[in-house]
């Protein structure tokens, strides 16, 4: 760890590099012929971050040997196009490159409709861990899943999420025995995709996780029965940012900034928008012992192929 005096930033590569080294070496192992298990990524959106992480996943699963396609279709087209690749055997996992319809505020219930979608990709399929069987299984802390075997399947978690969480362990946040207790932790945005699910599996590990957002804030803790549930709180912005062991902030803008002289030293900040949501150079000038990382996105990329390896051994592997 770092001592109150240092500013460090961390390169997640070193935290992406053992996940991607054990999911290339079973890919060697298992799949000597390269017909490995493919994941297909669909775009209905010009999004250019969509398209530019396309890139990127195609990329990463050709470097370890996993197969990977991109198919696009109009966003009319999306829906049919999910449950006719739900019946494609030779695919292991899918993702939908989002927002599709939540980008168009005049469509009446786009972000609804994005959900919609979501739950029409099959669970066995869903390596984003997006439906609501997973979703479900995220909130009530319920870790394990049964196969058609009747076999243990580890739950999928939201790649972005997790990739959050695997950092965190990097940096040792996480007491090995007692996991998040006694951490508090604020997370900044709320969305379906990355934020509350975040907010709810750092509440699981232990944690007291305030969930910012535009016009609200809550707090996540764990309930009576272990599980993160959500709560009403009094405090105000300022005072949860000074309070924080760690701050995680996605907001998907250009102008938006966290204001540094709410941190507290010794804060480890975590940047998981594709915009800096903080000013670095008055972060490391004006506080101490702060650990920043600017990026997240490769060790996603590894999570989503770690959950597209545990959907094939749990649902696809042929006996």
């Amino acid at each position: 760890m770092t001592t109150a005096a240092e500013n460090r930033i961390v390169d997640v590569t070193v935290v992406a590099k053992p996940f991607l080294d054990d999911i290339k070496t079973f890919v060697d192992k298992e799949f000597p012929d390269g017909n490995s298990p493919k994941l297909v990524g669909i775009l209905a959106n010009e999004d250019p971050f969509a398209k530019m992480y396309a890139k990127w996943t195609r990329k990463a699963c050709e470097r370890v040997g996993l197969r990977y396609e991109t198919i696009e279709c109009k966003r009319t087209e999306l829906e049919d196009k999910v449950y006719e690749l739900n019946e494609d055997a030779e695919i292991s996992g899918m993702m939908v490159y989002y927002p599709v319809f939540g980008t168009l505020p005049s469509f009446m219930a786009g972000v609804s409709m994005d959900s919609y979608i979501s739950n029409c990709v099959d669970f066995k399929k869903d390596v984003e861990g997006m439906c609501f069987t997973y979703i479900q299984a995220l909130y009530r802390n319920q870790r394990v899943m049964k196969n058609d075997k009747g076999g243990n399947v580890k739950s999928i978690l939201p790649c972005t999420p997790l990739a959050c969480v695997k950092i965190l362990e990097h940096l040792q946040v996480y007491d090995s025995k007692e996991g998040l207790a006694g951490k508090t932790i604020t997370v900044i945005n709320r969305s379906q995709i990355v934020g509350h699910p975040l907010a709810a599996m750092l509440a699981n590990d232990g944690a007291e996780v305030y969930s910012k957002d535009i016009d609200s804030m809550f707090l996540f803790k764990k309930d009576s029965k272990g599980r993160g549930r959500l709560y009403e709180t009094e405090k105000n912005f300022k005072d949860v940012l000074k309070e924080s062991d760690v701050v995680i902030s996605g907001v998907p803008s250009k102008g938006y900034k966290v204001p540094v002289e709410d941190l507290s030293n010794n804060t480890v900040f975590l940047n998981v928008s594709s915009h800096e949501n903080v000013d670095k150079k008055e972060l490391f000038q004006k506080k101490k012992g702060i650990t920043y990382v600017p990026k997240v996105g490769k060790v996603t990329v590894a999570m989503l192929q770690r959950n597209l390896i545990r959907l094939y051994n749990g649902y696809h592997k042929k006996e």
